[in-house]
């Protein structure tokens, strides 16, 4: 994220797909935050949420995720899920998880508590981030992998960068190319050679990369990010773009507009010339998240906190019909 201070106002400049860029406006979000998005499904997918008492609902692309749900694929069927940290999972078919945050000394770490199935997880460098089966745990250090469960046994290969894989009987570091073995009771094996065959195998099940469009966001505001107040976002595409956008809030007092005037929740905006312009505002303060997405672009997800005005103008009426202006401040 880049900031620059211009005459009259604030503008902030956010380019990212499904990533969280840190920013003095930037939200800490909290655990009642979500925590990841469905960005794409193919079949059935299903999420359990954690207050939703055992009820399983069918997942749709857009949907927020938080701590505790409970997410799974039937056969056939499959999903890409981005988290607001940058972290994006591809999920195989009959796949169950659940979404876990824990936090150590200030620090955040998604957690993924995977019941069975396989998911292909791409992390950035420096996130924190594990998975964990029944038999294993496996880190990142920024890294493309995949995790099988395969009932008490579970498979973890690495395609780009290192994982450590541990349990209470040993560990050891998987390097790009490699993959290991832990079953229930032991330690993980050493770390053996994927041939090109074998790791086009692993990796076949997952999503093809497609191509898909970088829109750049800008923020604009010219008081900073507090409640009540419009803040005015632009998207730019690289080239001369129409199409529908797909913008969704995650909280019902996180509104949006197409002008400034008409103020709704969840929109669908018409981007024209590789351009688009349209509002956000919240009512009260705390962290609200956006994601921006549609079937050509690379999901945006960004999350701001607003805060409450220091300052606050009424305006009070006379009797005799005049008016006065008041300012308050904290």
């Amino acid at each position: 994220m880049r900031i620059i201070e211009r005459a009259g106002g604030l503008t902030v400049f956010v380019m990212f797909a499904a990533l969280l860029c840190v920013s003095p406006y930037t939200a800490v979000l909290d655990a009642a935050s979500p925590l990841a998005v469905i960005s794409e499904t193919a079949g059935r997918v299903s999420v359990m949420s954690a207050s939703s008492a055992g009820k399983w609902v069918k997942a749709k692309t857009g949907d927020f995720l938080f701590e505790g749900d409970r997410v799974k694929t039937a056969k056939k069927s499959r999903a890409v899920i981005n988290f607001i940290s940058g972290i994006e999972i591809e999920v195989n078919e009959e796949t169950e998880f659940v979404i876990k945050l824990s936090e150590k000394q200030g620090d955040r770490r998604e957690e993924m508590d995977m019941i069975l199935g396989e998911i292909l997880s791409k992390v950035r460098p420096g996130a924190d981030y594990r998975v964990r089966t029944p038999q294993a745990v496996a880190a990142v250090r920024g890294t493309k992998f995949g995790v099988r469960a395969l009932g008490n046994m579970t498979e973890v290969y690495v395609l780009d960068g290192m994982v450590d894989v541990f349990n209470d009987y040993g560990k050891i570091l998987c390097k790009q190319g490699e993959k290991t073995s832990v079953r229930a009771g032991a330690s993980p094996t050493s770390p053996e050679k994927l041939e090109g065959e074998y790791l086009d195998k692993e990796s076949s099940w997952a999503a093809g990369e497609k191509e898909e469009l970088n829109i750049e966001l800008e923020i604009k505001s010219d008081r900073g990010f507090l409640t009540g107040l419009p803040l005015e976002l632009n998207l730019k595409a690289p080239a001369q773009y129409d199409g529908k956008i797909d913008v969704k809030t995650s909280s019902e007092d996180f509104e949006l507009s197409s002008d400034g005037k008409k103020w709704r929740g969840s929109s669908r905006f018409k981007m024209s010339g590789g351009a688009l312009t349209f509002y956000c505002r919240k009512r009260l303060p705390g962290p609200g998240v956006l994601t921006i997405d549609n079937d050509d672009m690379k999901t945006i997800i960004t999350a701001v906190n607003f805060d409450e005005p220091k300052e606050k103008m009424l305006k009070l009426r006379l009797d005799d019909g005049r008016e006065m202006d008041i300012q308050f401040k904290k």
